[in-house]
């Protein structure tokens, strides 16, 4: 009776894989040495723009914490409000100069007075006026169907969806937001089924400075 009931948990749990596969496009974001790329964006586009458009802006966070901002990068939509709290015992100076949102959150420890509303769509890259080595990104997305890669450079997405293309973008990318077609993205599917994008990074310096990053990124 075990050996029976174990057989049919794994019929049952091989049927949800299969059935979860069925209903999602998979992607695969690799280097050009074909190596995962992890923390790569995939904004859809989709056939009809008023499906796509995210309703009601919510308050989302990037941390400070051991002179990093957390997470790296955070994604959010456009008119999304993004609260700065500092979770260091020290204090850390706050700013962007990029286009999308140029902000300053001057010399602050704990949270500052109010979260900022990002309204423009785009990428903002943060430093700190005190610590240069600490760098981080806000991509600022207009469609709701977005997605990031995990650390095995995956990514899924229901295929109830239907998208005309994707905006791919990564940080230590030389193109800065990579737009593919559907066309294109569905011809170079790999044995198991996953639909791959090359991307051609450069290899970041182990202390990159917010300047270099600023400057790398056409900002």
């Amino acid at each position: 009776m075990k050996n029976r009931f174990l057989n049919i948990s794994k019929l049952a749990l091989a049927i949800l894989v299969l059935c979860t596969q069925a209903n999602a496009d998979s992607f695969l974001v690799q280097d050009q040495q074909g190596l995962p790329l992890k923390n790569v964006v995939l904004e859809f586009t989709v056939n009809s723009a008023s499906t796509s458009l995210v309703s009601g802006p919510k308050t989302l966070i990037m941390d400070q914490v051991d002179k990093l901002f957390k997470p790296d990068v955070l994604v959010i939509h456009q008119g999304d409000f993004v609260d700065f709290p500092n979770s260091d015992n020290i204090r850390h100076h706050v700013y962007s100069f990029s286009s999308v949102n140029p902000f300053e959150l001057k010399l602050y420890s704990g949270r500052p007075e109010a979260p900022l509303q990002f309204n423009n769509a785009g990428v903002a890259v943060l430093g700190c006026n005190i610590h240069d080595s600490m760098v981080g990104y806000i991509y600022i997305a207009t469609s709701k169907y977005v997605l990031m890669t995990d650390e095995q450079g995956l990514a899924t997405l229901d295929n109830t969806v239907k998208y005309e293309s994707v905006n791919v973008w990564h940080a230590s990318a030389l193109t800065s937001i990579k737009n593919i077609t559907y066309d294109d993205i569905t011809k170079k599917a790999n044995d198991n089924a996953l639909f791959v994008i090359d991307l051609v990074v450069q290899s970041p310096e182990p202390r990159n400075t917010f300047q270099s990053i600023f400057n790398q990124n056409g900002e």
